[in-house]
């Protein structure tokens, strides 16, 4: 992060003569790299390990599913290169849905009305299900073509994230001066409100420009994990949200702490309360 705000000179001198930040960096890729490649070696005895015994039952890890693929060659892909894939996962995949979902709940916890609607569409889309007809409200998994449905948890979720990006600072070279934060231009005179229903078209969620909405880049740079990301921060609100109310601790404090992602400095300390089934039945009869 602090290359951000250092200039280029400086930081490519320090790690010229590995000093500094520079040098702590290093070391901390190193470490990295050790890890991954820990998990790599110990994925391959294992797998080595089935084969060896006939076992039947693979497992179905994304790590797993490379190793179990070939690049253009037809030669199985190298370590390296299933090094870089668990390091994309660790850093773009699993922090930045985690960040995203502790700014998510924090605005639910100040905007009780949203999380009313979430609720209500869960159940609305799970009321024609067999066993929540039967009273079994705590079983369900959601299927993946509920989640799709979900558009006002989608609108949710994408303004969570317009609000607190999980990767709040993409270095580009402007042509003219601009504002920091959401604009008005864009967002509109409530462009600092945590306000699903700005996504939304006749109810249904409307994508905004990637230029707009740079939570994910844009263009040629496009995070190729915006769809499962999604995905994934729905499925886990929706089955939180569904079973539970998430209450903020009083007067835990929420800042953001400088980094490449935006963590919170003290992260997010919750009291879950389960939701009595009374209160999912008064949404299944609502619908």
């Amino acid at each position: 992060m602090l290359r951000f705000v250092t200039p280029m000179y400086i930081w490519k001198t320090m790690r010229y003569f590995n000093l500094g930040m520079e040098k702590k960096l290093k070391h901390s890729i190193n470490r990295v790299d050790e890890f991954a490649e820990d998990v790599i070696q110990t994925r391959k005895e294992e797998l080595s390990l089935q084969c060896d015994n006939n076992m039947s039952k693979q497992r179905s890890d994304l790590l797993t599913v490379f190793m179990g693929l070939k690049d253009e060659a037809g030669q199985p892909f190298s370590d390296k290169f299933l090094r870089d894939i668990c390091f994309n996962f660790i850093l773009s995949g699993r922090d930045t849905s985690s960040e995203a979902l502790s700014w998510f709940f924090w605005l639910l916890h100040h905007n009780p009305r949203v999380e009313e609607r979430i609720l209500e569409e869960i159940c609305g889309i799970v009321s024609e299900r067999e066993e929540v007809k039967k009273g079994e409200y705590q079983s369900v998994i959601f299927r993946p073509k509920e989640i799709k449905k979900m558009d006002y948890l989608h609108a949710a979720v994408s303004d969570a994230l317009s609000l607190y990006p999980s990767v709040p600072a993409d270095q580009k070279e402007a042509r003219y001066f601009m504002k920091r934060g959401r604009m008005e231009g864009i967002w509109g005179k409530d462009c600092r409100e945590f306000k699903p229903e700005r996504w939304l078209r006749d109810g249904r969620f409307m994508n905004e420009s990637a230029y707009n909405f740079t939570a994910f880049n844009g263009g040629p740079r496009l995070c190729l994990g915006k769809d499962f990301a999604y995905y994934q921060m729905k499925f886990v609100a929706a089955s939180v949200i569904y079973r539970y109310h998430v209450q903020v601790v009083e007067n835990h404090p929420v800042v953001p702490k400088l980094a490449l992602t935006m963590y919170m400095k003290h992260g997010l300390k919750v009291n879950l309360y389960r939701r009595d089934e009374s209160e999912i039945q008064k949404y299944l009869n609502t619908n």
